[in-house]
C-alpha cells in the first residue's frame, strides 16, 4: 500500500478528520505545485476508499487488488496530448453509473484536471452535482491553468504545498548538494519528487545551460543558439527559468524592479499561453521577449524630465 511521504502526513490527518465527522463530500479536488506528491495522496486516500475495511489494511481482497493494480472499482483519467477529451469523461461518466464490481466504493481518479477543456468540464458537471451513492472523484490540478469556477464549486479542496526547506532537505539528502547558492531551483524544478528525480538525471543541468541561454540572450539582444533548440515540451520549463531569472534581477539590481515586474507578468501570461497551444514558433516566441526585455531596459534607464 502507499507509503506516505512526512509532509503528506497532515494533509492525510485533515482528509481523515473531514472523514471522521462525515463531512466528506463524493468530489475531492487536491491542489498543489507539480512534483509534491499529489499522485500520491490520491491514490492513499483511494485506498481508504476501496478498502473492505475502509482504513487500506493492506490485507483485504480489495487492497489486494490495488496493490496488484487490478481494482476494477479504481478508474483513473489522465490528458490525452494537451487536453481531457469530452468523449474520455463521458466515457468514465458511463463506467461509474454502473454498480461496484467489489460491492463497495468506486473511486476516480482525475490526473491535471485542469486540463478539462469547457466541453469535458461540462460533461462532468452532472456527475459532481448528482453522484451516484458510493461514487468518489478524485480531481488532482497543478493550478497551472485555473479550473472553471462551476467545477471548483462543487468539490471539497485539499491543498499539498511545498514542504518546508528543512523537510526538503532531509528527503533529498546529499543530493541537494548540488542545487548550490541560486535559491529557486526548486521553485522551477517542481516539488519534492520532481526535484529529486531532476538531481538524480539531467534535469538540474539542463536548466541551469537554459538559465545560462537566457544570461546570454538577454545581455546580446539576440535568442542563443541553445534556446532555438527548445522542444515544444521544455516550453514551460523555459520560460520558468527565464520568470526565475528576471526575479533574480530584481532582487540583485533593485533599481530596476518597476519595469521587471511588468516582463515578469508578460512572461507568466507568455506561459499560460504557449500552456494551452501547440505548434508555436518558440524561436520567434523567445526573441520577442527577448526584444522586450531590452526596450524595456532602455526606457527604465532613459531619464525623465518633468
Amino acid at each position: 500500500m502507499t507509503a506516505l511521504l512526512p509532509w503528506l502526513q497532515p494533509v492525510a490527518e485533515r482528509w481523515l478528520a473531514q472523514r471522521q465527522q462525515q463531512r466528506l463530500g463524493h468530489a475531492l479536488l487536491l491542489q498543489g505545485p507539480p512534483g509534491v506528491g499529489k499522485g500520491e495522496m490520491a491514490r492513499w486516500i483511494a485506498e481508504q476508499l476501496l478498502c473492505d475495511l475502509c482504513k487500506g489494511c493492506g490485507q483485504c481482497k480489495s487492497c489486494l487488488l490495488l496493490a496488484a493494480g487490478h481494482h476494477p472499482d479504481l478508474y483513473q483519467l489522465a490528458p490525452e496530448g494537451q487536453q481531457i477529451k469530452v468523449e474520455s469523461v463521458r466515457q468514465l461518466i458511463g463506467q461509474l453509473t454502473g454498480t461496484a464490481h467489489q460491492g463497495g466504493a468506486r473511486v476516480a481518479i482525475l490526473q491535471q484536471a485542469e486540463r478539462m477543456n469547457t466541453a469535458s468540464a461540462n460533461a462532468l458537471l452532472k456527475t459532481l452535482e448528482e453522484p451516484a451513492p458510493g461514487v468518489y472523484l478524485i480531481l488532482v490540478s497543478d493550478g497551472a491553468q485555473p479550473l472553471l469556477p462551476t467545477i471548483v464549486s462543487r468539490c471539497q479542496r485539499l491543498v499539498v504545498s511545498m514542504p518546508s526547506p528543512d523537510v526538503l532537505a532531509a528527503y533529498l539528502g546529499s543530493l541537494g548538494d548540488k542545487l548550490g547558492d541560486w535559491p529557486y531551483w526548486p521553485r522551477i524544478l517542481g516539488g519534492p519528487l520532481a526535484l529529486k528525480a531532476a538531481l538524480e538525471s539531467d534535469g538540474l543541468s539542463e536548466a541551469r545551460a537554459l538559465r545560462e541561454a537566457w544570461q546570454e540572450s538577454l545581455s546580446a539582444g539576440l535568442v542563443s543558439p541553445r534556446l532555438t533548440q527548445v522542444a515544444q515540451e521544455q516550453a514551460a520549463l523555459a520560460l520558468k527559468v527565464l520568470y526565475f531569472e528576471l526575479l533574480s534581477q530584481c532582487g540583485s539590481q533593485p533599481e530596476r524592479t518597476a519595469w521587471l515586474y511588468s516582463m515578469l507578468t508578460q512572461v507568466a501570461q507568455q506561459q499560460r499561453w504557449l500552456d494551452r497551444q501547440s505548434g508555436i514558433n518558440l524561436t520567434a516566441t523567445f526573441q520577442q521577449l527577448i526584444v522586450d526585455y531590452q526596450h524595456r531596459a532602455q526606457e527604465g534607464a532613459a531619464p525623465h524630465h518633468g
